[in-house]
């Protein structure tokens, strides 16, 4: 069973989003997708080749980094995006502190449950 939802009454606040095991920032997360905030992730950090069963799309709000998909490398920047599409290999070297805004399709986090109001 599918409920209808609107905008107005699925959000998250910036303040309460829980943080991910990663200490990524978890935005709204609705039925086929997800947004994801990486904030300040820092110079030289590496993340090695892996694939996940979900597609992902990235902004980049600040910084740079060096993403290779599928043995395809080339530096982003703010103001650029990129795709990864699912079950590809890709890895990621963050060239310089940079924030990312990721949105996951399906949903990497399961299916939306309505918050407690605060």
């Amino acid at each position: 069973m599918s409920t209808e939802r609107h905008a107005e009454t699925v959000m998250v606040r910036g303040e309460y989003a829980p943080r991910g095991e990663r200490g990524e920032k978890l935005l709204v997360n609705g039925e086929r997708m997800a947004l994801r905030l990486w904030e300040r992730e820092a110079a030289g950090e590496k993340k090695p080749e892996h694939s996940n069963p979900y597609e992902y799309v990235a902004f980049v709000i600040d910084g740079a980094l060096r993403v290779t998909i599928d043995g395809h490398s080339f530096e982003v920047r703010r103001g650029d995006s990129y795709c990864v599409p699912e079950n590809t290999k890709y890895s990621l070297e963050i060239l310089e502190e940079s924030t990312v805004v990721e949105a996951t399709s399906p949903s990497d986090r399961g299916p939306h449950t309505m918050p407690e109001e605060r």
